[in-house]
């Protein structure tokens, strides 16, 4: 015994998606930059040392004199000879001129200007300490900088963007259907 049937066969429906992503470009220039900065600037103040010897007394003391230095020593000698001699000449006239007072003058005189003189002697260090004279000076040593900030220019460049935008697009994949299909069922279709 044969029952009747109905079948149903069905197909779903399907959606299909085309994506097309979205694009983007990004590019970014580097800023331009200039620097400048001057040199720095150096100053140097310098003084030099100076070392001075004098030795001329020194070597004079030794009797190392030079030739100016031995005229004018004789000159000095000289002229105190010869005041010395117009002090005594002056001394010895004005006790020949009182000669009433004392009448032993021309003798005390004449006996003065024959004896010679006595010299006080005495150790003597040759050169004499101190005559060699020295002096230094050590001079300065100065330097000064001047320094000169940097000039710093940046001109930023934009950034180059190119978007290409993204689109969806829907479609139908596979469409539904309905099959319906009768089994053991004798349709009479005479009548």
């Amino acid at each position: 015994m044969q029952f009747p049937q109905i079948r149903l066969q069905t197909t779903i429906a399907k959606l299909g998606i085309n994506i097309e992503k979205m694009m983007l470009e990004y590019e970014q220039p580097r800023a331009e930059m200039t620097i400048h900065q001057q040199n720095a600037e150096m100053d140097v103040q310098r003084v030099a040392p100076t070392l001075e010897m004098d030795s001329t007394e020194a070597r004079a003391d030794l009797d190392l004199k030079s030739a100016r230095r031995r005229i004018e020593d004789a000159a000095t000698d000289g002229y105190q000879a010869w005041l010395d001699g117009l002090a005594r000449m002056s001394q010895q006239g004005d006790q020949m001129m009182m000669v009433q007072n004392n009448r032993n003058a021309i003798s005390d005189i004449a006996k003065a200007n024959s004896s010679h003189p006595i010299y006080d002697f005495n150790i003597a260090f040759v050169p004499r300490w101190g005559s060699f004279k020295m002096s230094y000076d050590p001079g300065s040593f100065n330097i000064n900088w001047t320094t000169h900030k940097p000039e710093i220019e940046v001109t930023p460049q934009k950034a180059i963007t190119n978007i290409t935008p993204g689109k969806v697009g829907y479609y139908m994949s596979t469409w539904n259907s309905l099959k319906i299909d009768y089994t053991g069922l004798t349709i009479d279709q005479k009548g």
